[in-house]
């Protein structure tokens, strides 16, 4: 449930559907960007479970030409651009093991490149 404080590490897909959700209703954002050549994107927002918020920064192509989840068979950026995120809120949550910076929750956004 939204709002839970104890820490679980989970992967279920009813936290991708509600990351969907917060994302249809504008709530948690995704903005791709570009600097020396390199695309990156910054998700921002509440954490689908814990509610709490956080912001995820990261590359999609630091190594070019590499085939990936982001690129095609012949390692060019693919039109969709898949994220697996994990909850780093930085909240202290019951039970999460030392060093843990979010909830547990981790969970999947996908987007078609800009």
């Amino acid at each position: 449930m939204p709002g839970s404080s104890v820490y679980l590490p989970t992967t279920d897909f009813n936290w991708t559907e509600r990351a969907f959700a917060l994302y249809a209703q504008g709530r948690l954002t995704v903005t791709e960007h570009t600097a020396d050549g390199v695309s990156g994107v910054v998700v921002s927002g509440p954490c689908p479970r814990c509610d709490h918020h956080f912001v995820d920064r990261r590359s999609l192509d630091a190594l070019t030409g590499l085939a990936g989840v982001n690129r095609n068979g012949e390692g060019e950026p693919s039109d969709l651009i898949l994220l697996d995120v994990t909850c780093g809120c930085g909240i202290p949550h019951e039970g999460a093991p030392e060093g843990a910076t979010g909830c547990g929750v981790s969970f999947r956004i996908e987007l078609k490149r800009l």
